[in-house]
């Protein structure tokens, strides 16, 4: 693949990728959606407060524990209580076409869904009748690339879950390693084999989650992808703010009526549109898709995110920062020279690279120029030997 720095050679493959991916979308036969049960031995922390009973309780302590005097949200948890158990998580394995250009399945990219999606993140069905311009999975196998997405605890087809005691950060970051492990040992399904490099690739909290695989196991992953992150916690409040603490039962109670209070979301598409797009640079009916098809956020892991370490003072291997010129949640809607020192501190020995895409808001994968950041991302890989 052709260097970061040449747009035009950008835009040739970029033109190719596209006219393969409309011809190889319905192929079934390269990809596997599958369950596994995946162990996992971790803590939880005991919330030190109680569920809520209604949306009044979950707005007033919203406002509580963001106040300007409030402690850190971690410190609302007691002491840890050890858990090993087993989580069945839904997954998605794609792997290259033979149309891909020459390149073997030696690396899989393990993707991770941030906070509002499920692993259709990944692949955003829009339009059905020809969604290849928003498909990471898709573009990501003509380039080579094996693929595996997944439901976070919780999410779309995995196992649900108490979503203040069980659904929290480091039990998630446990579940990635667990499922880390298992691809690398071939136990995922029979149709996996093992792959020689692994690659994680997050999305937001899903970053967070893969900047924390480099921290703890550093030993499991081979690059770091970050996308729709940076180091960089002041902004958080204001997504969080903006939703109110809405209950998703009270919210879409077709979809998530019987869901528990520890379950909340942002009031409509246009709280959506303010955390995750840049007009004009998305379909507003996109965004009208995106709202329907949302998934809401545990209480629990929100909270615990402060458990997830970030600093890897020991990690070497390649790390990719890309942030959305204006990410509102991670940049304060303007991405420009704040995010790449704070990144040096947390990959002082890291062959650490950032890149801004622009024309973009923190949902990446939902603008027009979605394919642009993809074929950065598959460069950079190939320029670092996957």
């Amino acid at each position: 693949m052709l260097p970061i720095s040449s747009p035009v050679a950008l835009l040739a493959t970029l033109s190719l990728a596209n006219s393969w991916v409309h011809a190889i979308w319905d192929q079934q036969n390269s990809c596997i959606d599958f369950f596994v049960d995946v162990p996992v031995d971790t803590v939880t922390y005991n919330p030190l407060f109680a569920p809520f009973q209604n949306q009044n309780e979950a707005t007033e302590f919203l406002l509580r524990f963001t106040r300007r005097d409030a402690p850190p949200a971690t410190s609302m948890f007691g002491s840890p209580k050890n858990i090993s158990t087993t989580f069945n998580i839904s997954t998605r394995y794609c792997s290259p076409a033979e149309q891909s250009y020459g390149k073997s399945i030696d690396t899989v990219l393990l993707l991770t869904h941030g906070l509002g999606f499920d692993k259709s993140y990944w692949s955003f069905n829009f339009p059905k009748d020809d969604p290849r311009n928003y498909s990471f999975t898709a573009h990501a196998t003509l380039a080579g690339f094996a693929t595996l997405s997944y439901d976070r605890l919780g999410y779309g087809l995995s196992q649900h879950e108490d979503p203040y005691n069980i659904i929290q950060a480091q039990v998630e970051l446990a579940i990635l390693t667990s499922l880390t492990k298992l691809l690398r040992e071939g136990k995922l399904h029979s149709g996996i084999p093992i792959p020689k490099k692994v690659a994680h690739v997050g999305h937001s909290f899903g970053s967070l989650l893969s900047n924390g695989i480099a921290v703890s196991a550093p030993e499991l992953t081979d690059a770091v992808v970050l996308t729709g992150f940076s180091h960089l916690t002041q902004y958080l409040q204001w997504y969080v703010h903006s939703t109110a603490y809405h209950l998703a039962s009270l919210n879409q109670p077709k979809r998530f009526g019987n869901f528990e209070s520890g379950w909340v979301t942002w009031g409509d598409q246009f709280y959506n549109q303010f955390n995750f797009f840049t007009w004009p640079f998305f379909d507003p009916k996109l965004l009208e898709y995106a709202e329907d098809n949302k998934w809401p956020f545990t209480v629990g892991e929100f909270m615990t995110s402060g458990f997830v370490p970030v600093v890897a003072p020991e990690f070497t291997k390649p790390v990719l920062l890309m942030t959305a010129e204006f990410d509102l949640i991670f940049c304060g809607a303007n991405c420009t020279d704040i995010v790449t020192a704070p990144a040096e501190q947390a990959f002082p020995k890291a062959e650490l690279e950032v890149y801004m895409q622009p024309n973009t808001g923190h949902g990446m994968n939902l603008h027009f120029n979605a394919t642009g950041w993809y074929e950065v991302v598959f460069d950079w890989l190939c320029v670092h030997g996957f």
